[in-house]
């Protein structure tokens, strides 16, 4: 399936296939060798949907970077999900050793003898991020500057065309889908419905109605003219363009996707990379015995026509003629002997980027956790997930009468722990079961309220009523309250974030801090209007929230973000976690109350659940 992503710091299309790499001939330029390849990445650890940029260093044997140009063969796989690289949506010509390839996002990789003259990333959309996507690259006559078109109707020049951002006012339910250049500086764009819009110096010759979903706009050889063209291979010709057929009575197999000038014709190619001839001049070839693994989205023409590349959605290029491939999305030139390869997942898991220069390869590994959201858990063992949590399962049937009363998810975030109120403990995902609380540990009356894992994953703490710390696996036991008489029972725990303290929190407002805890104060001792329910370290670790099930929140050396106190709800608060910059309570039908810079997932309290929430976790 194909998915289009907006900015992700650079842009992303999907790559269906493992090990993904063009399947065309080795591009001109590659490195001759003999190198040495290094890679280093952002991060080893990513959400799902961030960027990782994948650098590779070329140098010689003497250390020396590899001179400029020189193609890397990148490839990403993964057994979880898909990968997400470029996403192309256009490619103009510089020459016919060079071009500019574009993607929805707006940014522009510069190959062979083209130059960057820059893009939306770099110039930050000129006048903002554009609200719309990229659909297509046109370049200007001189070859020094090009623009980019939106789907909702804008054009952004670059290099030495004089047009900076032109709004067309064109897009919303017809959106622009294609652009051309003309002869002069300027050219046109066209909407799916066929309305052609002329920009700069190109003059206005017509446009079509009622053909159908347009698919694009292409130039005449002479930039005096354009056609426009349906999926369904109808073409128009306006200007000095001449109508040589089409293929809108056929029925045909894939979509067509492009178009050229081609001698006194022109060219149509579909998704599969096939061609419809409508010229005389030679045929150089095609992809339609050996179909792309992706749909190809444009064909283009080197100066004169001698030659054309074709390009797929994932950036890869194809080159027939005296068309060079001077390099793609999957094969970077290098600048200063570095290339940098930018993608992200789709899906939680791991993922392997490798490079390649002359048989010289390195490879690293990225471990990607799922992108940002929330579980909550019901009394019944049933787990809720929003956001970019997974549902691993539940305890649900399994409790035999006993409340479920916390969720810690793993490290990972891939799985997650479930506790009931008498000690069970229930692995999820990726979640190891290290054990739970034995018979006769617990006091009459006394009942588990909390889980809270160590950072490595290799143990757990659960907490009681009582104030008692029961550790598994790698928790060490650094004290607790049990033998002491509290004024109220401990309803929320939880472990800093080395993993060598852990806090305590009683319905009274009273904080008990162990290990390398650091007490900031408490309410302990002052007028509560409603029992406190849980605490939660802040961003720093220096120090936390308390809340009440009122929704009251008080701070100790943490940033007030906000609360529900004072606020009729309709259930009491039941938990509160860390979240973003802040913090995220649930009340015990299942509403959210987010007080943070994260994003609100949704909530249950529309839908309130038959058995209540007792617990939030979010992934972090």
């Amino acid at each position: 399936m194909l998915h289009r992503a907006r900015r992700l710091g650079a842009a992303f299309s999907v790559l269906v296939a493992v090990g993904m790499a063009a399947v065309s001939p080795p591009p001109a330029g590659a490195a001759a060798g003999p190198y040495r390849v290094n890679l280093t990445q952002l991060a080893s650890t990513l959400r799902v949907g961030d960027p990782d940029a994948v650098v590779a260093e070329v140098r010689d044997g003497a250390g020396n970077p590899a001179p400029d140009g020189t193609l890397v063969t990148f490839s990403a796989s993964g057994a979880a999900g898909e990968i997400l690289s470029f996403d192309a949506v256009g490619l103009a010509p510089h020459g016919n050793d060079g071009y500019w390839l574009a993607d929805s996002a707006g940014d522009v990789l510069a190959f062979g003898s083209a130059l960057a003259e820059g893009d939306l990333a770099a110039a930050g959309a000129v006048d903002g991020e554009p609200s719309g996507a990229v659909v297509g690259i046109a370049a200007t006559p001189s070859g020094h500057g090009y623009w980019l078109a939106t789907d909702d109707g804008k054009i952004y020049g670059f290099g030495d065309t004089a047009i900076g951002v032109v709004d067309t006012g064109l897009g919303g339910a017809d959106p622009v889908v294609g652009i051309a250049a003309g002869a002069g500086d300027g050219g046109w764009v066209v909407t799916r419905s066929g309305r052609v819009w002329a920009f700069g110096s190109s003059p206005q010759f017509g446009s079509v109605a009622g053909a159908g979903p347009v698919a694009g706009i292409v130039a005449s050889a002479t930039g005096q003219g354009y056609y426009v063209f349906t999926a369904g291979g109808g073409v128009s010709a306006f200007g000095d363009a001449v109508w040589k057929g089409d293929m809108h009575a056929t029925h045909l197999a894939r979509p067509v996707t492009g178009m050229m000038p081609y001698g006194s014709g022109y060219l149509l190619v579909g998704s599969d990379g096939g061609i419809f001839d409508f010229s005389e001049r030679p045929f150089m070839g095609s992809l339609g015995s050996h179909p792309s693994p992706l749909p190809i989205l444009g064909i283009i023409p080197t100066p004169g026509a001698q030659g054309y590349w074709m390009f797929d959605t994932a950036g890869t290029v194809y080159s027939f003629g005296n068309a060079l491939n001077t390099g793609d999305a999957f094969h970077l030139p290098t600048t200063g002997g570095d290339a940098t390869f930018v993608f992200t997942s789709l899906a939680a898991g791991t993922t392997t980027v490798t490079a390649d220069v002359a048989g010289s390869t390195a490879a690293v590994t990225q471990q990607w956790t799922p992108a940002g959201g929330y579980w909550m858990l019901a009394s019944d063992g049933t787990v809720y997930p929003f956001g970019g949590a997974t549902n691993y399962g539940g305890p649900s049937g399994r409790l035999d009468g006993r409340p479920a009363v916390d969720l810690e998810p793993t490290p990972t975030t891939l799985g997650y722990w479930i506790v009931d109120a008498a000690g069970h403990v229930f692995a999820f995902g990726d979640a190891t079961p290290l054990g739970d609380v034995a018979p006769g540990v617990l006091a009459g009356g006394e009942r588990v309220t909390s889980l809270t894992a160590t950072p490595t994953g290799r143990g757990y703490w659960i907490f009681t009523t009582r104030g008692r710390a029961v550790p598994f696996g790698d928790a060490a036991f650094l004290g607790d309250m049990s033998k002491v008489a509290l004024n109220g029972p401990v309803l929320g725990s939880i472990a800093t974030p080395t993993g060598r303290g852990y806090y305590m929190v009683a319905s009274d407002g009273g904080i008990f801090a162990f290990g390398d805890a650091r007490f900031a104060g408490s309410m302990g001792g002052r007028h509560l209007n409603a029992p406190v329910q849980s605490l939660v370290p802040d961003p720093d670790g220096a120090g936390y929230w308390l809340v009440a099930t009122d929704g009251g929140i008080f701070a100790f050396d943490a940033l007030f973000h906000g609360s529900m106190g004072g606020t009729r709800l309709n259930k009491p608060i039941s938990g509160m976690v860390p979240y973003g910059d802040g913090y995220l309570m649930v009340g015990a039908d299942g509403g959210i109350f987010n007080f943070s810079n994260a994003p609100f997932a949704g909530s249950l309290g529309d839908k309130p659940p038959a058995a209540p929430v007792v617990a939030v976790a979010a992934l972090s």
